[in-house]
Order: structure tokens, then sequence, then C-alpha cells
């Protein structure tokens, strides 16, 4: 027979300690599979949207489609490329929800929110009018119902055209 030191016998663990070692795994794999669903859990509800800008003398027209999360106000800050950007005003929307088409919805304000599927229209008028032929820098800017926070969903450069 094996000795230790001091003429102690080495011997395996008993049962309790061996279950209170598989217990302590148990217990540290639970854990990290709940911390990671809600990781997924979050990122599956993250607002994700499309959208489509067009520009004339008088304003920005966005269409704007919900692939994911929900929905509850479009800004749209722009300017003169190369220039700084400011805030649009708010914009009147037309939304398309369940078959139903609903008409003067505030952009700061839709309510129900928008979800996966579902789309809005809204013009932005500005208050000078843009110039034919000059290009304007654009972001657009979707909250998240969920979270309140603004979402940056479309980024780019329209030239105003010439009519």
């Amino acid at each position: 027979m094996p000795r230790g030191e001091a003429g102690t016998r080495v011997r395996g663990l008993t049962t309790v300690e061996a279950l209170l070692i598989a217990a302590a795994f148990i217990l540290v794999g639970v854990i990290g599979v709940l911390t990671f669903q809600g990781i997924g859990k979050s990122a599956a509800e993250a607002l994700r949207a499309g959208a489509i800008v067009t520009a004339d003398r008088g304003g920005f027209d966005i269409t704007i489609e919900v692939l994911n999360g929900k929905l509850s106000g479009i800004y749209l800050q722009y300017g003169q490329s190369g220039q700084s950007l400011g805030q649009a005003p708010p914009g009147q929307c037309v939304v398309a929800r369940n078959n139903q088409v609903q008409t003067g919805v505030t952009s700061s304000s839709i309510n129900p929110p928008l979800v996966a599927g579902q789309s809005a229209t809204c013009r932005f008028n500005v208050g000078q009018q843009l110039q034919p032929g000059v290009q304007y820098t654009y972001v657009v800017y979707a909250v998240d119902a969920s979270s309140g926070k603004a979402v940056q969903v479309a980024k780019g450069v329209v030239t105003v055209g010439i009519s």
C-alpha cells in the first residue's frame, strides 16, 4: 500500500467530496449558460432597420423598414457635404402595418412601435430650400422602443435633382 508523508495513506475522494465538486462544476456551467442566453437575447431583440433616402428642393423622404426589434421614432441629421450636420425638424410619416395605412404620424413618436416586417415613409420638410445639384450628407437614426436608444440605420450622400 502506498503511503504519503508521515505515514498517512493516500486515498481517493469520498462520495460526498466528489458530489460537491460535481455540483460546483454544474453551478458554474449553469451560470455560464444563463449569462450567454442573456447576451444572445439582447442581441436578438436589438433594433435593425434599413432605410432609403431621397431628396428634393423641399426636403427629404425616408422609407424605413424594420428588420428586427421595435422602432418608435426616426430622426434625420443632414448638411451640405463637407459641412457640419444639423438636426432636421420632425417629419410626418405614413405607416403601413397589419394591411392598413396610417397617416399623420410624427416621426419622433411612432406609437405603437413598428416591428419586424413593418415600414414607414416619412417626409422631413426643411426650413430652407435645398439647392439643386448640391450634395447633402445625411444620417438617419431610429429609436429602439425597447431601450430608448437611437441607433444609426443609414448614412450617405444624396444629390438634389434639378427640376
